[in-house]
């Protein structure tokens, strides 16, 4: 199917790509270049800029659509891992999540709430949303308790599909949900409580 871009902020149409490209109301490149832990610069990457741009422009609409539903006015959605450079050496496994950060294919989110922390329970009624009314290739609904403290967290992964130049695009829309890295479910969302 084709994808149907918003010709303003189609990659394709404009002349240079750089962190400051706009992808969206608000949304430029930098949003997923300057993510905590993972700060990287167009520069840095030996990757094609329209097709990283193209991939976030996906990513984008996935932002857009959280900042235009109310239920989540309260809410901040952050990138907690944005485009990834692998470091000198590492070996990336080809098709991992890396493997699509490289790219922007894959981003990692967070749902942070008014106190700066993140939202478990609106963490999930926002995947239920992205799972019902944005297009993607995976989500994951990934729940972890690493921290020290042992507290519960939670972040989102979306994976988008490969995005040409004519944004002919198919969607796979597979949903699963982790925790700790062990599977928990495929093809269905489920909900772990603190």
């Amino acid at each position: 199917m084709i994808y149907i871009v918003d010709p303003i902020y189609n990659p394709n149409f404009q002349s240079s790509i750089s962190s400051a490209t706009k992808l969206g109301p608000g949304i430029t490149c930098a949003k997923f270049l300057g993510a905590a832990g993972s700060r990287v610069q167009f520069e840095q990457l030996d990757v094609d800029r329209k097709l990283v741009a193209r991939q976030l422009y996906l990513q984008a609409e996935a932002i857009r659509a959280v900042h235009n539903n109310p239920d989540f006015n309260d809410n901040r959605l952050i990138v907690a891992e944005g485009v990834y450079k692998p470091a000198i050496n590492e070996s990336v496994t080809s098709g991992s999540i890396n493997d699509y950060k490289k790219t922007g294919r894959a981003i990692v989110y967070q749902l942070m709430n008014t106190a700066g922390e993140i939202d478990i329970e609106k963490s999930f009624d926002l995947a239920v949303y992205w799972k019902d009314y944005v297009d993607f290739d995976e989500l994951i609904l990934d729940y972890d308790t690493y921290d020290p403290s042992g507290k519960l967290s939670c972040q989102l992964v979306l994976t988008m599909p490969v995005a040409n130049e004519t944004f002919d695009i198919s969607f796979q829309r597979k949903i699963k949900t982790e925790m700790n890295g062990t599977l928990l479910s495929l093809n269905e969302l489920i909900e772990v409580l603190e």
